[in-house]
């Protein structure tokens, strides 16, 4: 059996080193540190210098740590003991040892906190600088997060590192969507369900729900986008998160689906789910693991009215919110809601070509530098729309501006990927 060097540890320990901080200290692996106190192998003899300065300890004094060998402390063998209540106890070097560990942490609180910041910084900035700009950096940060996550934390910080793993990885899932990348997409958020249910963080996991539903959406599996809702939704149905997934998920898929009377129901329940929490009515970064607010839920209503064909409607809702819309540093949320009511107006019995070019015209030419997917998406839909006037000047001018804003390259990296 291997010799157990157990002073070896415990003046380690005394000094202040865990094992990990011992092997930086030393330039070595921590395997290392743990297979000379195991007794599994001795240090090199050009290690042994290091070795002594960092315990403070003679060259004898070392070499009599190393040739300590486990019969020091207790028999391996199991036999009857002459001193029975001896023979149960632990040693006390080893309970001060593993104390020190578990008091141990590879993070603190102020590092924790600026993780924190991190992520509400990409939430703030995701709507001017764009999926494509900061897919890239946070997901370096989540590598990060992840190499944290395989060392020692506190119970209480490891529960809060969870989070934080679980917030990027649904923010990336979320990116993943805005540019294409869909089976990417659903393993980031694979993974931030997964952690999120590790903490019990019942509003995250059914924030993530949603966000599968949203790229099913986009994917234009209706069916699945509602199923997923509907998933998330039952897990807290009267959480503010369900705001998102009435409204987002089952209202604009069941509108897809052609269930008006379905969509309907959704919209009314994501209302009166509203009605219950005092919410912020104007627009909040899509991006958000704040709850949905009045002008959310409006937008997405309308967007479920589209293609049932009520414009009305869709009008309604998309004129309660212009303010709000305006206002908002939200060139998407202005591209979205043209969108939206152009392909309306070409819907109904009396279609306005004039308009709905004019407001699809505008909707490209705002998100001309920070395209998402529901932009192209949108635009692509009005364009099929328009090729009842195919020959019609303004449907010719509509066809060229959407062909040169395809080829611009930032639209074309969200166009067609499925990675």
């Amino acid at each position: 059996m291997a010799r157990q060097r157990r002073g070896l540890a415990a003046r380690r320990a005394g000094l202040g080193y865990t094992q990990e901080r011992f092997a930086e200290a030393l330039g070595v692996e921590r395997s290392t540190v743990w297979r000379w106190e195991t007794g599994a192998v001795v240090p090199l003899p050009e290690q042994r210098p290091r070795l002594r300065t960092a315990l403070e300890l003679t060259p004898a004094e070392l070499d009599e740590l190393l040739r300590e060998t486990d019969a020091q402390h207790w028999s391996p063998t199991v036999q009857e003991p002459t001193d029975r209540t001896a023979s149960s106890w632990d040693d006390p070097d080893e309970v001060l040892l593993q104390l020190h560990e578990l008091q141990d942490s590879n993070i603190g609180d102020g590092q924790l906190r600026l993780l924190e910041d991190q992520v509400h910084r990409i939430i703030a900035e995701y709507e001017q600088r764009g999926p494509s700009e900061l897919g890239p950096p946070t997901a370096r940060l989540r590598r990060q997060v992840h190499q944290l996550l395989s060392g020692r934390q506190l119970l209480r910080t490891r529960c809060q590192l969870h989070r934080v793993a679980a917030q990027l990885a649904g923010l990336l899932g979320y990116m993943a969507i805005n540019t294409g990348r869909f089976r990417l997409a659903s393993a980031y958020c694979a993974e931030a369900l997964h952690l999120a249910t590790e903490i019990e963080d019942i509003d995250l996991q059914v924030w993530v729900w949603g966000t599968r539903s949203l790229g099913a959406y986009y994917q234009a599996d209706y069916a699945r986008a509602h199923a997923d809702a509907a998933r998330g939704h039952a897990l807290a149905p009267n959480s503010p998160q369900s705001i998102r997934l009435l409204a987002n998920g089952e209202a604009r898929a069941l509108g897809q689906l052609g269930d008006r009377a379905g969509a309907d129901a959704a919209v009314e329940r994501a209302l009166a789910l509203l009605d219950r929490y005092d919410i912020d009515p104007e627009l909040t970064p899509c991006i958000s693991f704040e709850p949905y607010g009045y002008a959310r839920v409006a937008a997405n209503a309308a967007t479920a009215y589209v293609p049932l064909g009520d414009t009305p409607r869709v009008l309604h809702y998309t004129g309660d919110i212009d303010p709000a819309v305006e206002h908002a540093d939200s060139d998407w949320s202005r591209a979205l809601v043209r969108l939206d009511i152009a392909t309306a107006v070409l819907r109904q019995q009396d279609a306005d070509l004039e308009q709905a070019l004019a407001l699809g015209r505008e909707a490209l030419r705002v998100c001309a530098d920070q395209p998402i997917r529901s932009v192209w998406q949108r635009a692509t839909t009005l364009h099929g729309l328009t090729q009842r006037w195919a020959n019609e000047p303004q449907v010719l001018e509509f066809t060229d501006q959407l062909r040169i804003w395809r080829d611009r390259p930032e639209v074309q990296a969200i166009s067609g990927s499925t990675g």
